[in-house]
């Protein structure tokens, strides 16, 4: 398989360019599909590379770029304004969405052409999977251009809250006074942390993400990150919890074409909401027109499943569904995601 470190750069009018860092590892064989990640809140292209090269195992393109003041994205040229020193990822539906398909129409191709129109000239079967805020963002997009994918896969979404919009409230009245691009230390330390206290650590954690993994060396790793634990402005919060909202909202969804969608998570992740969450969250997405809305729920894992003990588990089923609903193609019958049969994941 063939790792490929790519850039993207986007100018929107009025706007300052940015330069958004993808990644792209091809298969060994001619792919027979492409799956595009977009991965949560705090994290960065490469922590998702262990997927990727399974995918490319499996015959797929795995694709992904660093989010707008995320990893290595950021704007290419330096801000006029001190206030604007921390930018936000720019979470506005419309420049989301372009920079998704405009990284899916440049590197969705492995045979070199650009992509003119995602929704209508793709050469390859397109399964958009997110995960996290991720995976907020993946269901935003498909909730307008549904037309645009051959399959959704949202892996711990996060839940429904009540109290999203008086948040969004408050965060906004803090704006007013301090700016969008204020750093909320206290607030980067509560999202990071608020849910350690449901977990009971192990003699020689810190105690610190325990929420996110059962994986000791996975939480140390991320800790030690400081692109992952770079503080956020106001802005990206305000964002998420626009994004938080706006997809629990049925008037914010268009009619949703023939898309087959798996939603994955883990039993024991506060951010989706556990069975009850799975359960909520699948009615919801069928009410939302999806075809078919399989459901996986991985006993005994957080949040991060992917970088859980135990996630092959995850890696297969992504793979197997992917297989299963390519185009065209009738329901596989317990197959193995790298290629044999009635294989089943560990």
């Amino acid at each position: 398989m063939k790792t490929e470190i790519l850039t993207c750069e986007r100018i929107e009018k009025g706007e300052r360019p940015w330069t958004l860092s993808a990644a792209r590892i091809l298969p060994d064989r001619r792919p027979r599909f492409c799956v595009q990640i977009l991965y949560d809140f705090s994290d960065r292209k490469e922590r998702w590379f262990s997927l990727m090269q399974f995918i490319a195992a499996c015959g797929g393109v795995a694709l992904i770029h660093d989010l707008r003041g995320r990893g290595a994205s950021a704007p290419t040229e330096e801000p006029k304004n001190p206030e604007d020193a921390v930018p936000s990822l720019g979470y506005d539906c419309e420049t989301l969405f372009d920079d998704i398909d405009e990284v899916y129409a440049r590197f969705g191709d492995p045979f070199g052409e650009p992509i003119p129109d995602p929704a209508e000239n793709r050469l390859l079967p397109r399964f958009l999977f997110g995960h996290g805020l991720g995976a907020l963002m993946a269901a935003r997009y498909v909730s307008r251009r549904s037309i645009a994918v051959d399959g959704l896969i949202l892996s711990g979404l996060p839940h429904r809250e009540a109290s999203a919009s008086v948040r969004l409230f408050g965060l906004g009245f803090l704006g007013l006074f301090a700016g969008d691009s204020y750093v909320p230390n206290g607030v980067n330390r509560r999202y990071l942390t608020r849910f350690d206290g449901e977990f009971v650590p192990e003699e020689t954690s810190d105690g610190r993400f325990l929420w996110m993994t059962n994986d000791p060396a996975v939480r140390e790793a991320f800790a030690a990150d400081p692109v992952c634990c770079r503080p956020y402005p106001l802005a990206d919060f305000k964002d998420l919890l626009r994004l938080t909202r706006d997809v629990w909202r049925p008037s914010t969804w268009d009619r949703v074409h023939d898309v087959p969608m798996l939603l994955m998570a883990g039993q024991n992740d506060p951010m989706s909401g556990g069975d009850d969450g799975m359960i909520r969250a699948g009615k919801f997405l069928s009410d939302m027109g999806f075809s078919q809305v399989d459901e996986k729920m991985y006993r005994g894992m957080r949040h991060d499943i992917f970088m859980d003990e135990g996630r092959a588990a995850p890696f297969a089923d992504l793979c197997r569904f992917a297989l299963t609903h390519l185009p065209g193609k009738t329901a596989v019958q317990k197959q193995d995601p790298a290629g044999g049969e009635n294989g089943e994941a560990e």
